[in-house]
């Protein structure tokens, strides 16, 4: 019974891409297309991913192209993500381009650690499905500095024009620009305060939810605080609905983030009303962060203050204040209207480093 279900489940799959994969490919000459990890990867990356592509279709007007969400060549077939409320369905990239036909321009926007992949899938039908291609167009889609070290950037000029856009400030310079040989934009992510309300200090409850990144200080810091503050409920965050994720991180008072620093722990903690605590990582936080009470210089001055910190904080005034502080510095770093007006300047050509 069991396997009929997932049989059954797999021929309405693949009945749905197809109808879908037809509806897009129909009479296209213009095609936009966002690659996605194949399976139910939790990462705020595959929801950067997912607003590019609802922002894009909301810009049809001016860059007049068909957009389609399409697995990163490789992954398993994958039709649609359960884990954050989405409308979004994910194609395949080969069967979309045959559906296609002739077209007159193609936009590929390729994950940064997937560029490799994505070059050797190329090659592979350079002889055949980019023959059918007049301009082409591949776009890195740089969300985490780290992920593009030791990629081939260059062997996709091979195919079509390169450019690459990022979504962190701190490395939206030159020094990118040139590492990477190719033209650079700034386009930052899609987020701001008012898609979240705000808790306030007397509605949040005394708990710290933690990112699941792996550090090998992660242990330790944790044991500190939890013998320090017996009283505080650590919730780790791991194999959480997007949903779920934001009804704790709504409640919590503090967060702790072992990853880049300025992520979605960091930033969607200080939107609903919390303080996050970070090391200040230069390859994604400017400099301006440095001057944040809840922002460490490293990982042995966290380890050091953040069980003083916690108790100092842990006031209505001294509590307002540190929120306050990261709360309007994210604000000038982060407005969707200037996030949209980037994609549109990205669309138009008019590139921060061409």
């Amino acid at each position: 019974m069991i396997r009929f279900l997932q049989t059954y489940a797999q021929r309405h799959q693949n009945l749905t891409r197809k109808v879908l994969t037809r509806a897009v490919s129909l009479k296209a000459k213009r095609l936009i297309v966002f690659l996605t990890p194949g399976y139910e990867v939790r990462a705020g990356g595959v929801m950067t991913i997912a607003s590019l592509y609802r922002e894009t279709i909301a810009l049809k007007d001016l860059h007049r192209a068909r957009v389609a969400l399409c697995t990163v060549p490789g992954d398993p077939p994958f039709l649609k993500y359960s884990w954050f409320e989405n409308n979004n369905y994910i194609l395949n990239l080969e069967e979309l381009l045959m559906g296609c036909g002739q077209l007159d321009f193609w936009l590929l926007h390729v994950p940064a650690y997937s560029v490799d992949r994505v070059a050797d899938w190329l090659r592979s039908v350079e002889d055949t499905v980019l023959r059918r291609i007049k301009e082409i167009q591949l776009n890195v889609l740089l969300m985490n500095i780290d992920n593009i070290q030791g990629k081939n950037v260059a062997a996709l000029a091979r195919f079509g024009k390169v450019t690459c856009t990022t979504a962190h400030e701190a490395y939206t310079n030159k020094e990118t620009r040139a590492a990477l040989g190719v033209t650079l934009h700034r386009l930052l992510v899609c987020n701001g305060p008012e898609r979240f309300s705000v808790t306030g200090y007397n509605e949040k409850q005394q708990m710290m939810i933690v990112s699941y990144d792996p550090h090998p200080l992660k242990d330790r810091v944790l044991r500190k605080i939890g013998e320090a503050y017996p009283d505080l409920m650590i919730r780790i965050i791991e194999d959480l609905s997007y949903e779920d994720y934001m009804a704790l991180t709504q409640s919590a008072k503090w967060a702790l983030t072992f990853g880049e620093g300025l992520d979605g722990y960091f930033v969607e903690s200080v939107y609903t009303g919390g303080i996050p605590f970070a090391v200040l990582n230069n390859r994604y936080f400017t400099p301006a962060f440095s001057r944040l009470e809840n922002v460490y210089s490293s990982w042995d001055e966290l380890l050091e203050r953040i069980v003083p910190d916690l108790k100092r904080l842990d006031e209505p005034t001294a509590y307002e204040h540190c929120w306050r502080q990261a709360y309007e510095l994210l604000g000038e770093l982060y407005n969707p209207a200037c996030f949209r007006e980037n994609l549109r300047r990205f669309y138009l050509g008019d590139y921060t480093f061409p």
